[in-house]
């Protein structure tokens, strides 16, 4: 079977083993280089420090103590989980992302992200909007006089403070109001949503 690594796992793997290439070059050097008890001595004592470093690195690469010993690699079923995905879940999802991009282009109904804040923002403001129709509409149900109809006509004349902030949050400015359905989808797409790349061209820059 076939496998994908993550780039930033590869490169972490790339630089590990430049550093140890490093460290072993080091050794060599000062091995080569050794006249006397005092380089001898610094000699171990580098030799330890980096012995530690090397203990860090094996450490964090989280290989089985057992296939050191028997080489087995069965033993590496959970290190290749963490770090490797099978080459056909890759071809699946890119091939369900093209899919979406197909379909989007298809319907002209493009895919967005909507952050959860803004979600429950827009929930919230729907539910205000419910509450106040149903609100209003019992009121006109009451009506049943004119001094009741002119006291209701009063009371609406003025502006709604909770429509002003509404319009504030989703992303009209307060000179104007919403005077059309696309207006009010435009400043909505503008101010809460992200279009959504199935192809993730952003990430590829990484």
């Amino acid at each position: 079977m076939k496998y994908v690594i993550d780039s930033k796992v590869y490169e972490n793997h790339i630089n590990d083993e430049v550093h140890l290439y490093g460290l072993l070059h080091q050794l060599t050097f000062l091995a080569g280089k050794a006249k006397d008890e005092k380089d001898l001595d610094n000699l171990a004592e580098t030799a330890k420090r980096y012995g530690e470093i090397a203990e860090e690195k094996f450490a964090a690469w989280r290989i089985p103590g057992r296939y050191l010993v028997f080489g087995d690699r069965k033993d590496l079923a959970e290190l290749k989980a963490a770090e490797l995905t099978p080459l056909t879940a890759v071809l699946k999802e890119h091939d369900a992302k093209i899919r979406e991009k197909q379909r989007a282009a298809a319907s002209n109904d493009p895919a967005y992200i909507i952050s959860g804040g803004a979600f429950r923002m827009l929930v919230g403001d729907l539910f205000d909007l419910l509450a106040q129709y149903s609100f209003l509409r019992n009121r006109v149900v009451e009506v049943k006089t004119e001094k009741r109809l002119a006291r209701l006509q009063k009371n609406l004349s003025g502006e709604n403070p909770s429509i002003r902030r509404m319009y504030r949050r989703w992303g009209i400015p307060d000179s104007t109001g919403v005077t059309g359905f696309d207006m009010l989808e435009s400043a909505i797409r503008r101010t809460h949503l992200t279009p959504y790349d199935p192809d993730g061209s952003e990430d590829d820059s990484d």
